[in-house]
């Protein structure tokens, strides 16, 4: 949408219905001129920027009055979902965060041909495609890795599926991608004060989809030049208290800033609704009952509370599944009450996922793309880390654009189905009593190349993608589960959808 459509001038962003507008929360560096004076963005403040699109247009016609809020804040978060919802890129317009991450699709890729087959992303360049299934943004803790989580002190936390987007200021692990520190402050206390949560590894993820050349393929000056360009422009301004720098000498910081303000934003409450049918039936659950809340849920159907007392009980998928690792819940009517569940212990597992022949493989060899995965420790034998991957969160797990929609699941995205994940998840264990049960055996292994189709039609699992799992025969691949028990754990999955849908910007649309 051409901003000149608009006939906006910087006389209607000064008569902006601003008033009121944090005059005592805001944080002013020395020096600057005001903000926000009581008929809008000042004068002084916008000169250098000649906006042509009112603030209050930036926020899509609601900018917050709240006194306890902060303009800054607000604008550095409006600024990351602008960039977010904006495809920036060489060329032009081929791909942004959204290409990969849409929230009708859960925060994952949107492409139904795709994920029934290759399930990595192509990128903007011609020919281009990554080299394992983008993973949900959605409730990403913004958890520094760690060395030991846990009893059995494993590592945890950082982005990626493995974990190399550390957010810690020094990396505990070879491989870990640039960390984003508090030189985008300047030195500024105040900026420092507001900003600060917003560091960690959201941000240091941010800064690597841009200029890879198999995702968006566009230099940090690039990106920096585009926004500063940009209709959102003024966004920047308002939160960082300075026009973007897009010199030889100012780029990298301001493309730093661009990345804060998508961890900004994706650590807001669009991206993290807790708006799920759970989440409505344990909050409807607790204003009646204050603090003697149990499972099962009056808004809960039979099946889904029977999912949920599988779930945290002999299932034992809240093992790997809750915020709190290896966690043993020895009574499912007390367990998963917290309203702010994630799903996801954030731990690397190897679960003994088969190979996904369909991903192109760096080297042209097909499904080995997702091999480099692995935290490498220098004072561990690199192997045993092969094929642990971060345990993703299960919110949004089912969240899909129509009902015809494909998803795909685990890191390489061989599983087309929660059906048929949780069907392995109970039978993993192909000489376990279980598996005897549902005559599920060991497929051939000299085909390299099983689809999830073909797998289930022959009643066999294909051998891991990566030896060394110690979770078939552990907690997993050995349940005992029947089939109706498998679809009610289906049934509480889809529970945690979501019930909004974020839309972009206006103004991109």
């Amino acid at each position: 949408m051409s901003i000149h459509m608009h006939g906006i001038v910087i006389g209607s962003l000064l008569a902006s219905p601003l008033a009121g507008f944090l005059q005592c929360d805001s944080v002013q560096p020395e020096d600057e001129p005001e903000l926000v004076t009581e008929t809008g963005v000042s004068a002084e403040f916008a000169a250098d920027e000649t906006p042509e699109v009112p603030l209050e247009l930036l926020f899509d016609g609601e900018v917050p009055t709240a006194r306890s809020l902060n303009l800054r804040e607000l604008s550095l978060k409006q600024l990351g979902k602008f960039v977010f919802f904006d495809k920036i890129s060489v060329p032009a317009k081929k791909q942004g965060c959204i290409s990969c991450h849409d929230p009708a699709a859960g925060w994952t890729f949107p492409d139904t041909k795709i994920n029934k087959a290759q399930v990595a992303a192509p990128g903007a360049a011609k020919g281009a495609v990554g080299t394992i299934r983008p993973p949900s943004n959605a409730y990403a803790r913004n958890i520094p890795l760690q060395p030991g989580c846990g009893p059995l002190a494993l590592p945890c936390g950082g982005l990626f599926w493995d974990g190399r987007a550390e957010g810690n200021v020094g990396p505990l692990f070879g491989g870990a991608t640039t960390h984003i520190g508090a030189e985008v402050f300047k030195n500024s206390a105040p900026l420092e004060d507001l900003f600060a949560d917003f560091l960690g590894p959201v941000a240091d993820q941010a800064l690597q989809p841009f200029p890879n050349p198999l995702e968006q393929n566009i230099s940090q000056k690039a990106v920096c030049t585009h926004v500063s360009k940009s209709v959102y422009a003024l966004l920047y301004r308002v939160a960082w208290g300075e026009k973007i720098d897009c010199t030889n000498a100012g780029f990298a910081l301001s493309f730093k800033r661009i990345a804060v303000a998508l961890a900004a934003w994706q650590a807001s409450d669009e991206v993290n609704q807790f708006s799920s049918k759970r989440d409505k039936a344990l909050a409807a659950e607790v204003k009646l009952e204050g603090v003697n809340v149990a499972f099962p849920l009056k808004g809960l159907t039979a099946q889904e509370n029977l999912g949920h007392e599988l779930f945290y009980g002999r299932a034992g998928c809240a093992v790997c599944h809750s915020n709190e690792p290896l966690a043993v819940f020895p009574d499912p009517n007390r367990a998963g009450l917290d309203p702010d569940e994630l799903y996801t212990d954030a731990v690397f597992h190897n679960i003994g996922v088969p190979r996904n022949a369909k991903i192109p493989g760096p080297d042209g060899s097909p499904g080995l793309g997702a091999r480099p995965l692995v935290i490498v420790d220098p004072d561990d034998d690199p192997t045993v880390r092969l094929g642990q991957h971060k345990t993703p969160t299960l919110r949004n797990v089912d969240k899909r654009p129509s009902k015809s929609f494909v998803k795909a699941y685990t890191h390489n995205g061989w599983f087309k189905s929660l059906e048929s994940l949780v069907h392995f998840y109970n039978t993993a264990d192909v000489d376990g009593t279980t598996a005897a049960a549902f005559g599920v055996t060991r497929c051939d292994p000299a085909k390299t190349d099983w689809t999830e189709a073909e797998a289930l039609a022959a009643k066999c699992w294909p051998e891991p993608e990566e030896q060394g799992t110690l979770a078939i025969g552990f907690v997993i691949g050995d349940l005992g589960l029947t089939l109706t028990e498998e679809a009610a754990i289906v049934a509480y999955l889809k529970t945690l959808t979501d019930t909004k849908t974020v839309k972009p910007p206006p103004l991109l649309q």
